[in-house]
């Protein structure tokens, strides 16, 4: 029914999907949260609306004003292409002897598996083995360290070199509980309205930080007529074309100030 491509979004500055909750906490605008697990995420509606106004500057209007409502749907339609949530894969703590580690949890691991299980998408061995880890300690790839004041144990048990390419180096693997805590602990940024020289209006955001990773699945249908699927293959190869070539696409608030570039890859199922 659909052909599906899984993507890593990594953040090349920091990023904000803002929640739009009011919170009445120290921190005012708070990003986006699964509610399942909440782990920090995108949801759909916001990143398909990023793809949309990336698309809209990427694509040459003289090759044709149908590819836009084709891929997104417009007042009369609704769009060929379906998007999901982006979910979090990892991201950068503070560490010892490096400057950051790229942390994982299984939980989050085993999200990926089920995402290409579910698409029957190809499966990678070395995250069965991440996704299957119930230790009490944090594991790295390289020798004894200590993250954000835990320590971490170097490991053989995992294939990193493997991890590493998809998830980030140098890699940590994280225990579900003190990943959530960590999480809990993202950082803020001060922001100021200044008028006259004089502070009108501060406040504080929730970012994730540059380099952090997330994936999500996009898919198109297969069960159109020929004409439609040729038109429809067309349209998704170059978009996904658009998605993995060498410019930045922009997600969420605060562009003028530098958040949000990201870049899109899609996942490699090769070992």
């Amino acid at each position: 029914m659909y052909n599906h491509k899984l993507y890593i979004i990594e953040c090349k500055t920091p990023l904000h999907v803002g929640s739009g909750e009011t919170n009445f906490g120290i921190i005012d605008n708070k990003i986006q949260r699964d509610p399942l697990t909440t782990y920090p995420t995108i949801h759909a509606s916001s990143l398909k609306g990023a793809l949309r106004e990336y698309c809209s500057f990427r694509h040459p209007k003289e090759d044709g004003e149908r590819f836009l409502p084709y891929i997104f749907g417009n007042e009369e339609q609704s769009g060929a292409i379906r998007f999901t949530q982006a979910y979090l894969l990892s991201l950068p703590f503070r560490a010892e002897n490096n400057p950051y580690y790229m942390c994982t949890s299984p939980e989050a691991i085993a999200q990926l598996l089920d995402t290409l299980q579910t698409f029957s998408l190809p499966q990678i061995e070395a995250l069965k083995e991440v996704a299957a880890y119930n230790g009490e300690e944090i594991v790295v790839s390289t020798e004894d360290t200590t993250i954000e004041d835990i320590r971490a144990k170097k490991s053989d048990a995992f294939d990193f070199e493997t991890l590493e390419k998809i998830i980030g180096s140098p890699l940590a693997i994280v225990p579900n509980e003190k990943f959530r805590e960590l999480l809990e602990d993202l950082p803020v940024i001060a922001r100021n309205q200044l008028e006259n020289g004089g502070s009108k209006n501060l406040w504080y955001e929730e970012i994730l930080p540059r380099k952090s990773k997330l994936f999500t699945l996009i898919s198109e249908p297969t069960y159109l007529n020929d004409k439609d699927e040729k038109r429809l293959q067309n349209a998704f190869e170059r978009f996904h074309d658009y998605l993995c070539d060498e410019n930045t696409i922009h997600i969420g608030a605060n562009a003028s100030v530098g958040y949000g570039v990201t870049t899109f890859k899609e996942l490699s199922y090769e070992s």
